[in-house]
């Protein structure tokens, strides 16, 4: 104990010295820096501003790597309970397992749990603990939602191997009216599924340089029933999210403090995400979030703009076993971090440079008890990692060259002390992107992942299941990525009509993966080994076009995913998909129509687990909604949905067994919503 204090102290002391430096962190950049779109003209997504990509402010639609941005309007109008309902229709991405709000878990090209890096306003959730949910945030409190598709390491460091999750909550600028000194936002709502009622208020002031926000919201449901009309069980929840931030803009420079909690208390499987109804808990989770940015930018020094994030994570699920012995398990993970950046811009002969460099250090705490002794399921364990990055982006003439790198290393110490680790990673990425004409812009790209052994891979012990124990293996190796990636980016303006616009991205990846950790059950003994070599390729597409008056969009994906060393095709790939969207703003009346066609294909290459097929039948879904907001009352929105029209019985490729009594996907839901500003 002695030693983690110690070396909590020592992480603490190193943050607040380097909370000094001229160094920054992942957040929302200054609206000063953010490229702007014509006034007057339609938008599209494509045109969302993005700092995730590149760690610098861009057009999501001008960068050489697959970002797609979720806005707040859709965020609204989409009405989701969960950050994985917004994000699913983005091609490449999926959702495991069973449709429990809480705890589903996003799937991007191939890759989950771990393989994601996940942020809150610049601060890592590195929380993963066996099927149990990681995004931990009521959407209505979020107004951007960032995906990064393929290795990100180079930016994010371990897990970034799949991808990168970034969230932006809610800023005061999103709650008042221009020039108005106090204001807020009162929402309500229901849906059909579950008779579940959400609900949301937000207040906030400014006054001078400060500014202040508050907001809560939260919903509840009963059980949802499928299209088969069959009950889904153990999908109800009571969830509740609650955000406050307090912000100092002084000149040029920003201070903000920010503190977001979520508790869900519900009656859910210990295996959530999946489709077991057995092992059923009563389980209390509770999320917190407590940040402090600072960031300055002054056009006048281009060499000096600094962004810093200091957080502190925790994640604590309390669970009481309902059925067999009465258990009370409890999991927490604690993360303190600090996550520093500065952009210099500066010219040097004939090329251009935003020249980004910084830090990363955090340290992870776990510990797992049951019935308040340690739990070698989830052991007692912590691990301190030190990060340095760079990355230049390099412009000659058409030609935009973005090489990069980031070295990280890991101290991970065991519950016992005597299979303590340290590595080593570096992780380079390089794109080369070429303005053909103004509309074309094809790219290349290179780029490394890699994730660390969890501290439960390493360290895990104990019963898996009666008759068969955990083994430990800490000598596990990195997972290593290597993504090759072709993809092209077209903007075009005036298509059909006068200030319309047309954004499209396609792209064709292979990303190959080696020392590939997996979990064999063998007849008494569990481990996770480094003993698969996997490839998954694929192609994906996007096309958002707006005139105004009107708007549509497509997205597609056709992903292959191999085990390489078995020559089987890995599990948790998606099914080929194409989302059809569009819509028409009847301006004068302050109504939208729209609606949403998704077509999947049948997943015939899945592999078999226990001797049962895993394969899925392909489906088709229609979404429509519509809103209003009256011209009498701008302040006032009411909105209505209907999901899966059809009420159509469909299970997603990545359902891993047939539940026992079976069951699909979440059927037809009607969704109503009320939103007043003031």
């Amino acid at each position: 104990m002695a030693h983690r204090r110690l070396a909590h102290a020592s992480l603490t002391a190193a943050i607040l010295a380097l909370a000094a430096t001229p160094a920054s962190a992942q957040q929302a950049a200054p609206a000063s820096t953010q490229p702007a779109v014509p006034a007057g003209t339609a938008v599209t997504p494509l045109d969302a501003v993005t700092t995730t990509a590149t760690r610098t402010p861009a057009v999501s639609g001008d960068v050489a790597a697959p970002v797609t941005v979720v806005g707040r309007e859709e965020i609204e109008r989409r009405d989701a309970r969960s950050v994985v309902d917004l994000i699913r229709d983005i091609p490449g991405i999926e959702s495991s397992g069973a449709p429990r709000t809480t705890a589903l878990q996003p799937i991007i090209r191939g890759l989950g749990d771990e393989r994601i890096v996940l942020r809150t306003d610049g601060a890592r959730n590195n929380f993963n603990a066996g099927h149990r949910g990681r995004t931990f945030v009521d959407p209505d409190l979020l107004r951007q939602v960032e995906v990064l598709r393929g290795p990100a390491s180079t930016l994010y460091g371990s897990g970034a191997l799949g991808g990168a999750i970034s969230l932006r909550t809610i800023e005061v600028e999103d709650i008042l009216q221009p020039g108005a000194a106090f204001g807020g936002t009162l929402g309500a709502g229901w849906q059909s599924q579950g008779s579940g009622p959400r609900g949301s208020l937000a207040l906030g002031a400014r006054a001078g340089d400060f500014s202040l926000l508050g907001a809560v919201a939260g919903f509840t449901n009963n059980n949802f029933t499928d299209g088969a009309d069959n009950t889904i069980p153990y999908t109800g929840d009571n969830a509740t999210s609650l955000l406050g931030k307090l912000s100092w803009n002084p000149g040029h420079h920003r201070f903000q403090l920010s503190a977001l909690r979520f508790r869900d208390d519900h009656q859910i499987p210990i295996s959530a995400n999946t489709a077991t109804t057995t092992g059923i808990t009563d389980r209390d989770t509770v999320s917190e979030n407590l940040s402090f940015r600072w960031s300055y930018d002054d056009p006048a020094l281009p060499l000096f703009n600094p962004q810093v994030v200091l957080y502190r994570t925790h994640v604590d699920l309390t669970e009481q076993r309902l059925t067999g012995t009465r258990v009370r398990d409890r999991t927490e993970l604690t993360t303190v971090g600090i996550d520093a950046q500065n952009t210099s811009r500066f010219g040097l002969g004939p090329t251009r440079h935003a020249l980004t460099f910084g830090t990363e250090l955090y340290r992870d705490e776990q510990e797992g008890t049951a019935n308040g002794v340690p739990r070698q399921q989830f052991p007692s364990a912590q691990q301190s990692i030190t990060a340095f990055f760079v990355q230049d982006e390099i412009g000659l003439g058409a030609f935009t060259l973005t090489p990069g790198v980031r070295l990280d290393r890991f101290e991970q110490e065991s519950p016992d002390g005597r299979n303590d680790r340290n590595s080593e990673r570096a992780s380079p990425r390089i794109s080369l992107a070429w303005q053909v004409t103004p509309w074309l812009q094809p790219y290349v790209s290179y780029a490394e992942g890699f994730r660390a052994p969890s501290l439960t891979e390493l360290y895990v012990g104990g019963q898996h299941f009666p008759g068969n124990s955990f083994v430990p293996n800490p000598n596990l190796r990195p997972e290593v990525s290597r993504n090759k990636e072709v993809g092209a980016n077209l903007r075009f303006s005036d298509v059909l009509q006068g200030g319309d616009r047309l954004r499209i991205r396609v792209a064709a990846f292979r990303n190959d993966i080696d020392d590939f950790i997996e979990q064999t059950v063998l007849r008494t003994t569990t481990v996770s080994a480094n003993v698969a070599e996997a490839r998954i390729e694929g192609v994906e597409a996007e096309a958002q076009y707006d005139a105004g008056l009107w708007y549509a969009g497509i997205g597609a994906a056709a992903l292959k995913g191999d085990n390489r060393v078995t020559d089987q095709p890995l599990a948790s790939i998606p099914a080929h998909r194409v989302t059809l969207s569009a819509g028409y703003r009847f301006l004068e009346h302050g109504v939208v129509v729209g609606g949403r066609i998704t077509a999947t294909a049948e997943q015939d290459r899945a592999p078999n687990v226990a001797g049962v097929a895993q394969q899925t039948s392909g489906y088709g879904l229609l979404d429509l909604h519509a809103a209003w907001t009256p011209n009498f009352a701008p302040n006032v929105r009411l909105s209505l949905a209907i999901d899966n029209v059809f009420d159509q019985a469909y299970r997603r490729a990545n359902w891993n067994s047939d539940p026992s009594p079976p069951f699909y996907d979440v059927g037809r839901n009607i969704r109503g919503a009320l939103r007043v500003s003031f």
